[in-house]
């Protein structure tokens, strides 16, 4: 099924097309003083993102496969083929900024958040604002949106799934997977929250229609959201370490008193932020 283009509202990830072409020689420095590869910088300013943001080791291995996916033997053949053909940049740049997710992702912290986290939210409200920033195929929010099925709290929530790359957010709000991607979804739940889809499966309509599902770059976008509950899982590992505090601080801006911020495995917000441990990879705002 298609992506209800309603559903998406969305500042296209290939935007920035018509900007000032860099030489692909030229290298962008990020603000960590490591040089990023010029074609991964050229493609990044292309879709409207800041090259110096992100860290050049996390990804630069992942230029030869860009290659390999093109079907081009040179960075400056790609340059060339993404110019002459834009449309095919967002599916360029996915094999630069690889998402991997996965529904109910690390189990300890889902089961922390049904358990502990989200019945303390709800006792003082109907409903969560949710958002998850980074969402690639959007498993992990589809993951939340189950939990507050189970407690009886998804009609009263309003859900955001956020991310740069244009054909990520599609994939999310299509909501269709193979079998190897709801193993890890008990058979009550796969029964309750998929139908099957010739030969996948697909989410209920009751969930996705409680997702907005948007294109938008984390370090533009709106400032203003106040949200109950933040994901932002195994991304700050792609930026350099100004912008990955940067990151951390707008969306301990975005959380309300109390909220809850929950993180990658490997990652941890800095400790000048008003935030408390509560359990691995999850954080709370404190109260004041």
């Amino acid at each position: 099924t298609g992506a209800d283009p309603r559903a998406v509202r969305a500042r296209a990830v290939v935007e920035g097309v018509n900007q000032p072409k860099r030489k692909t020689g030229d290298f962008i420095r990020p603000s960590d003083g490591e040089p990023l590869d010029p074609l991964m910088a050229w493609m990044l300013s292309q879709a409207g993102l800041e090259p110096s943001a992100y860290r050049s080791s996390a990804i630069q291995r992942r230029v030869s496969a860009c290659l390999r996916r093109l079907r081009v033997n040179s960075a400056d053949a790609a340059r060339d083929l993404l110019t002459r053909q834009p449309e095919m940049l967002p599916f360029a740049l996915n094999t630069m900024l690889i998402g991997v997710s996965e529904f109910f992702r690390d189990e300890a912290v889902f089961d922390y958040l049904k358990n502990s986290v989200l019945p303390d939210l709800l006792e003082t409200r109907d409903g969560l604002r949710v958002c998850s920033f980074g969402v690639s195929g959007g498993q992990e929010l589809y993951s939340v949106a189950m939990l507050l099925t189970e407690c009886g709290a998804l009609a009263q929530s309003t859900l955001q799934g956020i991310d740069c790359r244009a054909d990520a957010i599609q994939r999310a709000c299509e909501g269709v997977y193979g079998a190897d991607d709801i193993a890890g979804v008990a058979p009550a739940r796969r029964e309750r929250f998929f139908q099957p889809s010739g030969g996948r499966w697909a989410v209920s309509p009751v969930l996705k229609k409680r997702i907005q599902w948007i294109v938008e770059d984390l370090f533009t976008g709106a400032a203003d959201r106040e949200c109950d509950l933040i994901l932002f899982r195994n991304v700050a590992i792609y930026f350099n370490e100004t912008h990955s505090a940067e990151a951390w601080r707008r969306l301990c801006s975005q959380l309300v008193p109390g909220g809850i911020l929950v993180t990658g495995r490997a990652e941890k917000p800095p400790a000048s932020l008003p935030l408390t441990r509560l359990a691995p990879s999850i954080y709370r705002k404190n109260l004041s």
